[in-house]
């Protein structure tokens, strides 16, 4: 059994990854969303027999961890956490000792109250390389981003980024700059010009920093990629793609950085054969995914695949039997019946 939940992560990720049979269910948290995230995620983690197997947070931005710090300093939240899996500062140097930088308040949450933290890589950084089989029980971990180099650019700004997004005490996350309002396109949408947009890639040191793994179960692919660097996971997943004859098959790819025309090319879909992609957004503040993206996932993303959506609205752009029966694809998204936010499937 593997069941996957993306929850109301508003503009950010917050999804659930849970496995097992009938003598065993492993669950793994990926991310928090907003603030706003978790008083709608609580009766969930309530329902989960008091344990989250690892907790996940990929990168220090406002929309992936406002949600975990919300959680963890909940003085009656109804989870723990067998394992925290997140690069602090001194990851990013390699140090052996760790404290809080600047009092940032994840750090201080997982050392305030004795968490274990990257039990599963001795404690030391989540980085390219580790191939984990924690838990004893056919699944494996392998991850995929971020690189040494990745870690160690973050370093210097790691002070500045935490503050912008909300990780130091008495100081406010950053709002972004507004961009340009959501149109819907239409049917008119020529998605082989956008498909070919030349492709560069995104410039953020906190994104490029994500944990990004590759989880596998009972012949079950999972990509995970928080905001990851597209080169970089070209570069990870290029060997396996190899060696299955040119195409790695996966089940599920969260689309990077919430379909950003940055952090997926026709490079990374040319090596996968993949049957869903996630969309994780509200299209708030940055009004994600971004056509170009789309249309990349559309004209190279396989013949036949189904694109997920947790929200509605960024879902019926897409859900056009033109476009559909054009391009080989179906659509998903929360039913009229289902809070807005929440979609859950099992592979």
């Amino acid at each position: 059994m593997i069941r996957f939940t993306m929850m109301p992560g508003e503009d950010g990720d917050c999804l659930l990854l849970e496995y097992g049979d009938d003598s065993f269910v492993r669950r793994i948290l990926v991310d928090g969303g907003r603030a706003g995230t978790y008083p709608l995620i609580k009766p969930v983690l309530a329902g989960l027999d008091g344990l989250v197997d690892v907790l996940v947070v990929t990168h220090v931005d406002q929309d992936h961890v406002l949600g975990v710090l919300a959680l963890l300093e909940d003085p009656e939240r109804s989870v723990e956490f067998g394992d925290v899996w997140f690069n602090g500062f001194d990851h990013l140097l390699d140090a052996e000792g760790f404290g809080a930088q600047d009092g940032e308040r994840l750090t201080s949450a997982l050392l305030g109250q004795n968490m274990p933290w990257n039990d599963a890589f001795g404690g030391r950084s989540a980085e390219v390389g580790q191939r984990i089989g924690w838990f004893d029980d056919g699944s494996t971990m392998e991850v995929l981003s971020p690189d040494r180099l990745q870690l160690e650019r973050l370093a210097p700004v790691w002070v500045d980024v935490c503050a912008e997004h909300g990780l130091i005490p008495g100081r406010d996350p950053d709002e972004p700059p507004p961009v340009d309002g959501f149109e819907p396109f239409g049917g008119a949408v020529d998605v082989e010009q956008l498909a070919a947009t030349p492709f560069k890639r995104d410039p953020s040191p906190t994104n490029v920093s994500s944990i990004g793994l590759l989880f596998e179960f009972e012949d079950r692919r999972i990509v995970l990629t928080g905001d990851a660097d597209d080169r970089r996971l070209v570069e990870s997943l290029r060997p396996r793609a190899e060696a299955a004859g040119g195409r790695l098959h996966v089940d599920v790819l969260k689309v990077a950085h919430h379909g950003s025309k940055h952090n997926i090319s026709t490079d990374l879909l040319d090596l996968l054969d993949c049957d869903r992609y996630l969309i994780s957004t509200s299209g708030a503040r940055h009004h994600h995914p971004d056509d170009i993206a789309m249309s990349r996932i559309l004209q190279r993303g396989g013949a036949q695949k189904e694109i997920v959506f947790n929200y509605r609205d960024r879902a019926a752009p897409w859900d056009d039997t033109s476009l559909k029966d054009r391009f080989g694809y179906t659509v998903t998204a929360p039913g009229p019946d289902t809070d807005d936010g929440f979609v859950t499937f099992e592979l």
